[in-house]
């Protein structure tokens, strides 16, 4: 997601705190801005209950594959945006799914391939929202060079690079496709990740404090946005650093923002876009009384992925849908459109 924005005058005061949040400061505090602490309090609250193996497979099905529903609701129930888009979203998924198959069938360690893709996506959501909060303080990045992008991906890059877990899965991945990586790799990798997020990070807070200095609109959600979702990725993946925690915590709330989000905006579209840009379902799920259909669905499918776990139709059938949800959200929430500043 990746939002057009606003220039605030030079001395304007402020929107309210309301104006610059993407719902409310309530909304915001609990489903984005808050929700990597809120995955880390029901992750390790929740393996005091269940085994850690039992957490992650509930996480895994009913929200991370779950989570897929809200890019196909968007993608095929809302018609203008399957008109804009008819012939991807109707060629793409004739493409991929074979090509799936047939790599399960010829061997299932290709699709390890995708985890890469997965990852990219989780620090294109974070980017994407902090771009929204700029957009709604009235900011906007003057410089050629996109600081904020490169902060976002050096710091994840960083992280994992010193993350035990992650460096394992993906020596492992690689060794498995024949591809066996020296340690020294990873050790100058490691090395040049933390320089590099460091001299970005220096360039940032600079370019954040000329902002200020110049009265110009600096986001605060954004920043404590990107405070809390770094500080939980470092903790759940350097600190914790557990095969069967790690990855679930961040996939909890990385789903969860995208679930809320995904509401909200077609929520607002359901109640304010002409009947002809709808269609029955954003009319139906995206009323405030239906929320438990919206929620149903998610849950729906992650349940019927759980049941199914293990079946050479259902793996293809969720990497398929897995892989579309990476490529349509590279489209479906081009927030630069007219359409975004209307129902966001």
């Amino acid at each position: 997601m990746v939002a057009s924005s606003r220039v605030g005058a030079v001395g304007e005061p402020p929107p309210a705190l309301s104006a610059r949040c993407i719902v409310s400061p309530a909304f915001d505090g609990i489903f984005f801005i808050g929700s990597p602490l809120l995955a880390v309090a029901v992750v390790l609250g929740a393996v005091q209950l269940l085994p850690a193996w039992t957490v992650k497979s509930y996480v895994l099905t009913y929200m991370a594959v779950g989570h897929h529903v809200p890019t196909f609701l968007r993608a095929y129930g809302d018609r203008d945006e399957f008109d804009r888009n008819r012939f991807r979203l109707i060629a793409i998924p004739l493409l991929v799914l074979p090509v799936l198959a047939a790599a399960y069938w010829i061997d299932a360690r290709i699709i390890a391939l995708i985890f890469v893709w997965d990852q990219f996506h989780f620090v294109r959501q974070n980017y994407g929202m902090m771009r929204i909060y700029d957009a709604k303080a009235g900011a906007r990045t003057n410089t050629r060079i996109n600081l904020e992008q490169w902060l976002c991906f050096s710091a994840f890059v960083a992280i994992v690079s010193h993350s035990d877990f992650y460096t394992h899965v993906y020596a492992e991945t690689f060794f498995d496709l024949g591809v066996a990586i020296p340690g020294w790799v990873g050790t100058a990798l490691g090395d040049a990740s933390i320089a590099l997020a460091l001299g970005i990070s220096v360039l940032y807070v600079a370019q954040h404090a000329s902002r200020l200095a110049r009265g110009e609109p600096v986001s605060l959600p954004k920043l404590v946005l990107f405070t809390t979702t770094y500080g939980c990725w470092y903790y759940a993946y350097v600190v914790l650093s557990d095969p069967f925690l790690s990855y679930p915590i961040s996939s909890f709330f990385h789903c969860l923002q995208y679930d809320a989000f995904a509401w909200s905006y077609s929520h607002n579209k359901a109640r304010g876009a002409p009947e002809a840009e709808r269609g029955a379902v954003i009319r139906y799920l995206y009323q405030g009384r239906h929320v438990w259909a919206y929620v149903l669905a998610i849950f729906a499918y992650g349940a019927f992925s759980m049941l199914g776990h293990g079946l050479y139709p259902i793996l293809v059938l969720n990497s398929t849908t897995g892989v579309l949800h990476y490529y349509y959200d590279a489209f479906i929430w081009k927030v630069r459109r007219p359409e975004f500043t209307r129902y966001l």
